[in-house]
């Protein structure tokens, strides 16, 4: 399996990696990336992989600048999203693979950026009607039953931890990332309770 995706993807990684052995996992995931800056490198893909592909909507490197060098905003990368990740399903197609789709969680209202997560959601529910090519709604997994954001959610049951009040954190301080109090995005160096929830998600969809 190979997994494609941002800083998101870099704190649910060793969860999925464990969650889906014997299957082995090949992460291409890297802070701040979006789906253009994987395009043309080698993924390692075979065939009868499954690709996951996982953005939150990061809009900074270059292959996101718009035609006056700008960074694209809003509605623009949304579109420049729809277009890439149609480039990396054919990709994937190309080597024999299937692709997930891995739908975003909602950043917390201060922090804005809900319009473009809606609208990423809503292209990669449009795609996964394509044959070889599926959604799962993971970042629910980090959400109130009513899809508002949520900072903590009650532990999950065998859990590997569980906080006395019988919840955990699931975001970042930063209302965006997965790992719990204020460290930098990447790896998380704690239990992430987020992290493991997303995973757990995407694994779910792909072993049944």
């Amino acid at each position: 399996m190979v997994f494609v995706g941002d800083s998101l993807g870099e704190q649910t990684a060793p969860y999925l990696a464990q969650l889906i052995a014997p299957i082995v996992l090949t992460p291409q995931v890297f802070g701040g990336t979006a789906p253009c800056d994987w395009l043309g490198k080698d993924l390692q893909i075979m065939s009868g992989s499954v690709v996951v592909v996982s953005f939150t909507g990061n809009a900074t490197t270059a292959c996101m600048a718009d035609a006056s060098g700008a960074d694209l905003q809003g509605a623009g990368i949304v579109e420049r999203y729809r277009t890439d990740v149609t480039a990396l399903i054919a990709v994937a197609r190309t080597a024999g693979a299937t692709v997930l789709l891995v739908g975003q969680p909602v950043h917390v209202d201060t922090m804005g950026g809900n319009d473009v997560v809606a609208g990423i959601n809503a292209a990669f529910m449009d795609l996964a009607g394509d044959p070889d090519v599926a959604y799962v709604d993971a970042g629910a997994a980090v959400e109130n039953p009513d899809g508002t954001y949520a900072a903590a959610l009650p532990c999950l049951p065998k859990e590997a931890e569980c906080g006395p009040s019988g919840s955990n954190v699931v975001r970042n301080d930063d209302g965006l990332h997965f790992c719990p109090g204020s460290p930098p995005p990447g790896p998380c160096a704690v239990y992430s309770s987020g992290a493991f929830r997303v995973a757990k998600a995407i694994a779910d969809a792909i072993t049944g």
